[in-house]
């Protein structure tokens, strides 16, 4: 069992660092391979719209035909039994390094046709999500949607998504030194101290459970 987590944040030692490490030491509690990969730093591209990839008969057929340094990200990520996209979420969405892996590494399964499954081989996939809002604002400021979305096109590749939330997270070390007055500090430092462990735990048992 071979599990493969993609970090989209730049920061690869914070909230969704952390998480997916912790997922990958769950993980490998139940005897899988685990590999961490930090999308920021690699040079590549998003989809360019070429179409190799649903050329038929072409040798690129259901794979990627770009060569960068995502490309053998997107090869492990087709080998690998389970894949976790994790990233924090900017202006409602993914991080745009996440939207471009999740272009290539998805786009290239799908197929225009109602005559044949997508390309995609079987394999558990789960969206990772941190975030600063709180769990009850979620649904309130309409951020449910676009996670709904990506999870609706996962489902039509894979036959579904695990999803896992960490949210009212703490975003840097010292607030006062930034123009960040919105939040609480004070309930954000002390959240952090007390929930956060619960969630790195939350996110252990979850990947335990999703290699089981």
């Amino acid at each position: 069992m071979k599990l493969l987590a993609v970090n989209g944040s730049p920061r690869k030692t914070k909230n969704t660092a952390s998480i997916l490490k912790s997922m990958c030491k769950g993980a490998a509690s139940g005897g899988a391979g685990t590999e961490l990969v930090h999308l920021y730093g690699l040079k590549y591209t998003g989809c360019v719209s070429c179409f190799k990839c649903k050329l038929v008969g072409g040798k690129s057929y259901g794979r990627c035909a770009v060569r960068d340094e995502l490309t053998p990200v997107l090869r492990a990520a087709h080998e690998a039994d389970v894949v976790l996209l994790g990233s924090p979420v900017y202006f409602f969405c993914e991080t745009g390094m996440m939207r471009s892996f999740m272009e290539r590494f998805l786009f290239q399964y799908y197929l225009y046709t109602t005559k044949k499954p997508p390309l995609s081989p079987h394999k558990k996939i789960a969206l990772v999500y941190t975030m600063n809002v709180k769990e009850q604002d979620i649904a309130a400021r309409g951020m449910d949607h676009p996670i709904a979305a990506s999870r609706m096109f996962l489902k039509r590749l894979f036959g579904g998504s695990e999803l896992f939330i960490c949210s009212d997270t703490k975003q840097v070390d010292d607030y006062s030194k930034y123009e960040m007055d919105l939040f609480d500090t004070a309930a954000k430092d002390k959240r952090h101290a007390e929930i956060f462990p619960q969630d790195l735990q939350r996110a252990f048992d979850f990947g335990a459970n999703l290699v089981k």
